[in-house]
């Protein structure tokens, strides 16, 4: 049974790798957030549209509600796992042994082992899931908050321009957020 719960263990680390959900904001990004000095800031980079920024915003949100559905159900995945694991540490710890040993006490300890290696790859599998389980949550929270600020940065605009105000033009549009 070791083998399910290692295979759980690598699934859980595949989902920690969140590097593509990054990618599918910006393919030349890196997994980290760096905005760069103004000298490294040229025209022409970044989305051509708040429209296209929108869609991005939109993709990544729906890439990482994937993800944490996918996180969910392994949680779940992992949980039976652990039970089984226990009751199998149960069941070794109840393995009888006889005085005059024919093997049974070697057996015994290799299942009490085997069944402790199975809790801690479970435990190690929810070590990771738990708080990538958060971060995708705050990921989500912010994606989706990310169309009602960028409409925030254009309400100054408008207002500007009702009260008379004129754009330099070279800002013939504002590029909010994205």
């Amino acid at each position: 049974m070791s083998g399910c719960e290692e295979q759980l263990l690598t699934r859980a680390e595949v989902l920690e790798d969140v590097g593509e959900l990054v990618q599918a904001l910006d393919p030349g990004a890196e997994t980290s957030y760096d905005a760069g000095s103004k000298e490294e800031r040229h025209p022409g980079t970044g989305y051509r549209s708040d429209g296209e920024c929108l869609e991005a915003v939109s993709q990544a949100g729906d890439d990482v509600h994937d993800r944490l559905r996918e996180v969910q159900q392994l949680q779940e995945v992992i949980v039976t796992a652990m039970d089984a694991a226990q009751a199998a540490l149960d069941a070794a710890y109840a393995m009888p042994v006889k005085d005059e040993c024919d093997g049974c006490h070697g057996a015994k300890e290799a299942a009490i082992m085997a069944a402790l290696s199975r809790i801690r790859m479970c435990e190690t599998a929810a070590e990771i899931l738990d708080p990538l389980m958060e971060r995708l949550r705050t990921a989500l929270a912010r994606l989706r908050q990310a169309p009602e600020d960028l409409g925030e940065v254009y309400q100054l605009v408008y207002e500007f321009i009702r009260k008379g105000g004129k754009l330099p033009v070279y800002a013939r549009w504002i590029e909010g957020g994205c």
